[in-house]
């Protein structure tokens, strides 16, 4: 088995794969931290992963969250050790401001235009919208996720591709669009990313 270094990147599935219907899991919850500290992913009923600092979470499509259960397989999942080698505080962020400073020649050699980068936004979040249409509002917490490079958007998802969850516990989802008043940004730039499949039949009369 490949040794985890950190911010190295171990996926399973491919969002495209999730989009045409693939839903057969592999690894499972307690699978998860044995490469990764933190990641994003979803299960085969349909909710979503986050998984923070090393502890799991389910999100319901009503924005629920409540601890996972570690026997449930998931048909995708991110997962990396974080360890951030960058930091910054960042009076206002928004997807588009995230994006923007991803891409831009102020971050010299730390910009992420074509590799893979995780993030994560801590602070107080003025609001976050979902990608089922639900919405947030002035909630303290975390924005876990991967800027990811045009060329992997069939692969990892779009280009900020995160999960978000309250200091509660209780509140999450797929994020669409946020925005924070005074929050801490940590990134880092990933090395090696790895990637699995499953081996069924379902998985080789897939459309992709």
């Amino acid at each position: 088995m490949v040794a985890s270094i950190p911010n190295d990147i171990f996926q399973f599935g491919t969002t495209a794969a999730t989009a045409a219907g693939f839903s057969q899991g592999q690894p499972c919850t307690a699978d998860l931290t044995s490469h990764g500290t933190d990641g994003i992913g979803s299960y085969e009923d349909g909710r979503l992963m986050i998984l923070n600092n090393g502890e799991a979470y389910a999100l319901s499509s009503d924005n629920k969250a409540t601890p996972a259960p570690m026997d449930t397989r998931l048909p995708f999942a991110m997962v990396t050790i974080f360890r951030p080698t960058f930091r910054m505080e960042v009076p206002s962020l928004d997807m588009e401001s995230l994006d923007d400073l991803f891409s831009s020649p102020r971050l010299a050699h730390a910009r992420a235009v074509n590799t893979l980068a995780p993030f994560k936004v801590v602070g107080m979040f003025k609001f976050v919208e979902f990608v089922d249409g639900g919405e947030q509002h002035d909630k303290k917490g975390i924005v876990f996720g991967y800027v990811v490079p045009t060329w992997m958007k069939g692969i990892c998802g779009p280009r900020i591709h995160a999960h978000f969850l309250a200091d509660s516990g209780d509140v999450g989802g797929k994020v669409v669009n946020f925005e924070t008043d005074v929050a801490t940004l940590s990134f880092a730039k990933t090395g090696r990313f790895h990637l699995g499949f499953s081996k069924s039949q379902d998985w080789e009369d897939v459309r992709l």
